[in-house]
């Protein structure tokens, strides 16, 4: 339940705060985007659903809890945890509004990364080792690609390790979950074929093209550098609660 209100949290921060979407329009998409889970198992099914029905309700009846918390610049799992309480011991305020405030700036409109110069350098090496870009890149140029700052585009060798790449940083939640929609929107990485930048349906196909592959050498490398700095954040993250 937690991971997907993270996920709800980081969607509101891109969508409502910093592209002025409506939250009805917001909490929609989110809700119908969740619907549906590729588990097997009765029990994974059941859980889906209850944590499903749940963070529809949250959205669609709280909207004053939300907005009160998801309008902070930060958010902890003990503060999520706050706003489940809330949820299930109170009932709406009669003033359900709470004034957007833009807590990012408009350049924040980016991969929100977490990553330091150290992890951008050995990050940079491994795009270059994996061969994922054309170019040749380091810590700055891969820096301005996670900010959304590139001034010329990425082009892309294969559209696969690209999604598999920024799959894996999402994975570990060193990016925002809705990276695809970001990358689309940046037109920041040339497609392979040469023709357009990837779109999110182009990204969302490489990534789809993976499912239940061995890994191949190339998403190996990208595997073995993602993976230990995911794994230093998220011990940071749980010293930090």
């Amino acid at each position: 339940m937690l991971e997907l209100l993270h996920e709800a949290y980081d969607l509101y921060q891109v969508e409502v705060v910093n592209q002025g979407k409506l939250y009805q329009r917001y909490a929609d998409d989110f809700v119908y985007s969740h619907e549906f889970h590729d588990a097997i198992d009765a029990w994974s099914k059941n859980e889906h659903q209850k944590n499903y029905r749940i963070l529809d309700s949250l959205l669609t009846n709280r909207r004053d809890l939300v907005e009160n918390y998801f309008n902070k610049s930060k958010i902890s799992e003990t503060e999520l945890r706050e706003m489940l309480t809330l949820f299930n011991t109170t009932l709406p305020s009669s003033n359900t509004f709470v004034a957007r405030k833009k807590v990012r700036e408009a350049s924040d409109l980016n991969l929100c990364s977490c990553l330091d110069n150290d992890d951008l350098g050995i990050l940079a090496r491994c795009c270059n080792e994996a061969q994922i870009f054309s170019e040749v890149i380091n810590a700055s140029d891969l820096l301005s690609l996670l900010e959304g700052k590139m001034t010329m585009p990425l082009h892309s060798r294969n559209n696969r390790l690209v999604a598999f790449f920024f799959d894996q940083l999402s994975l570990y939640n060193l990016i925002i979950r809705n990276w695809q929609n970001v990358l689309a929107r940046q037109r920041c990485i040339v497609s392979s074929t040469g023709k357009d930048t990837l779109t999110q349906k182009s990204l969302s196909s490489a990534l789809y093209s993976i499912v239940d592959l061995e890994m191949s050498a190339q998403e190996k490398i990208i595997d073995e550098a993602v993976r230990p700095i995911g794994q230093k954040y998220q011990r940071k993250r749980n010293t930090d609660k």
